[in-house]
């Protein structure tokens, strides 16, 4: 194939690639989270007031991060989104569309890599390929979900420093650190399997790239050591959500059967516990069953659970690359696979419910060059054989994307309204009209973080947000760890908290909350009904 021919087809990719991610991202998928919600008015706040929602100054979220609900989410996507905002305003679509964007950019950056890897095949294209169609990366891609800016900036740093361009290499490392929580965590396990089987050689360039990536890395250093240790604190598997029960459990079980404490502990102790949940973690983001049958544990993140992150026919051709490269490693086969066996590690080291895609992000691009390594591989065979083969193959994917394309857009939404707090656009446009009829308007803590859709979709002014979130800084001292779990606590006329709506009211009140808060025989404005047909949202009103 050649050059011009070559060029000519990844641009044709991209372009798909393209059109996947960008169309549509107001409905699919359907809703808009909270975290979503919150990126977005960052962006919003910084652009008009240079400070974040906290009235913490845009320079200082590098060493602070976003404070948000309590979460410390990282700032890049923030920044990220401010040009966007500015030009399209404060909208779901203008949230998204950063994401969109990298995720497009991402098939050239992924694409790059690979043929960096395996230079002078078609594995490259083969891959880019890969990536426009990949459920995995097409799902993450559409919402403002900041875990699948790694798919870019992490494969584009490893090229650049493959290329001994280490400067921009550690440019774009550097800029990955600020992206996820995910990305930090395994940056340094990056770094020791270049330094293993890319070793450089040291030079003045190299030296001045490592002090530059020090110094750029202080502030993500400091913003663990403050207040955002809180955040790896509540998301690690080092601090059990049943506070270390299950191991007391055990050892209570060893006395009744008649085993002393003092045995039972070399048996069950925070180590052993650790590490079985630690290797049945690591085991599952790697299993057949994560990767192409039931994929994703929630829908939060646009996700489709029930659905495998890689097209099953995928499977054939991931399992004959291992074969390939294990039989003839090479100092990239070492890498690449060294890249897949660490990229795990982060999502390994949180608890989580299910399996989490967003935090296993950083497996991509790995897995997917591994993937077009192996569909390359076809090239072994007669050609007969291949003319019979290739369109055989072409054909299974288009049907594996058919049946891909109508889950995600039939039956998708069923499933990710829930999850994706559903209903709060329709639900601010429906009642904002007659809000200025009411003294006070009460909105249920049973909504996940419902102030973010409140100043996101009126529009609050930023400056009226941050004088109102002074007030509600003391959350942590009273011992909670996220904002909405405390009751009562005001945006203007708005009050979070418990809803109460058989309480009697001093003053005429809206009333906002889930159905089931409310009595059947009350009366009620309007309920907001998800695709299933289901109320989430409903609007009632009390007088004195």
């Amino acid at each position: 194939m050649s050059k011009k021919l070559s060029n000519l087809l990844l641009a044709l990719v991209i372009f798909v690639g393209g059109l996947i991610r960008l169309s549509n991202l107001v409905n699919f998928p359907t809703g808009f989270t909270p975290d979503e919600a919150a990126f977005g008015y960052n962006a919003y706040s910084i652009l008009l007031t240079g400070k974040d929602e906290w009235g913490v100054p845009a320079w200082q979220l590098f060493s602070q991060n976003l404070r948000s609900f309590g979460d410390y989410k990282l700032p890049l996507y923030s920044f990220l989104a401010v040009p966007t905002v500015k030009f399209l305003g404060l909208n779901e679509e203008a949230t998204r569309l950063p994401n969109a964007i990298f995720g497009t950019l991402a098939i050239f950056s992924i694409y790059l890599l690979a043929n960096k890897l395996f230079p002078g095949s078609r594995i490259g294209l083969l891959t880019a390929a890969l990536v426009a169609v990949s459920p995995w990366h097409v799902s993450l891609s559409r919402g403002a979900f900041e875990s699948n800016l790694v798919t870019f900036f992490l494969p584009l740093a490893i090229y650049l420093y493959l290329r001994k361009k280490y400067l921009l290499s550690v440019l774009f490392f550097v800029i990955n650190l600020y992206s996820y929580h995910s990305a930090r965590l395994i940056t340094p396990f990056v770094f020791l399997v270049l330094l293993i089987f890319f070793r450089p050689k040291f030079t003045k360039k190299l030296a001045i790239s490592l002090l530059v990536f020090i110094l750029l890395t202080l502030p993500a250093i400091f913003s663990y050591l403050g207040a955002g240790q809180g955040r790896l604190s509540d998301v690690s598997l080092f601090n059990p959500t049943d506070n270390w029960s299950g191991v007391a459990d055990r050892r209570f079980q060893d006395g009744q059967a008649g085993l002393t404490d003092k045995y039972s502990r070399i048996f069950n102790n925070k180590l052993t516990a650790l590490s079985g949940d630690s290797v049945r973690n690591y085991l599952s983001y790697l299993s057949p069953q994560f990767l192409f049958t039931q994929g994703a544990g929630e829908a939060t993140y646009g996700m489709i659970p029930g659905r495998g992150l890689f097209y099953f026919v995928e499977l054939p051709f991931l399992l004959f690359a291992l074969i390939k490269l294990i039989k003839k490693p090479s100092r990239s086969a070492l890498g690449l696979l060294s890249f897949v066996l660490i990229s795990p590690i982060p999502a390994t080291l949180a608890k989580s419910l299910g399996f989490s895609a967003n935090r296993a992000a950083p497996m991509f691009p790995f897995l997917i060059i591994l993937i077009a390594f192996g569909l390359s591989q076809l090239k072994i065979l007669q050609a007969k054989m291949l003319k019979i083969v290739t369109p055989l193959i072409i054909f299974v994917y288009i049907l594996h994307i058919s049946f891909f394309i109508e889950d995600y857009v039939f039956h998708a939404p069923r499933l990710n309204a829930p999850s994706m707090s559903y209903g709060w656009s329709e639900a601010i446009s429906r009642f904002k009209p007659i809000s200025s009829q009411y003294s006070q308007i009460k909105v249920s803590r049973s909504f996940s973080e419902s102030q973010i859709f409140i100043a996101f979709y009126w529009p609050v002014p930023p400056s009226e947000y941050q004088k109102s979130s002074v007030t509600w800084s003391d959350f942590n001292q009273k011992g909670f760890r996220f904002l909405d779990q405390l009751d009562g606590y005001y945006l203007g006329n708005f009050r979070f908290g418990d809803l109460n709506p058989n309480d009697p009211v001093t003053v005429p009140t809206l009333l906002i909350g889930k159905p089931d808060e409310f009595s059947e025989k009350s009366s009620y404005y309007f309920q907001i009904f998800a695709p299933t047909g289901k109320p989430v949202i409903q609007i009632s009103s009390k007088q004195p």
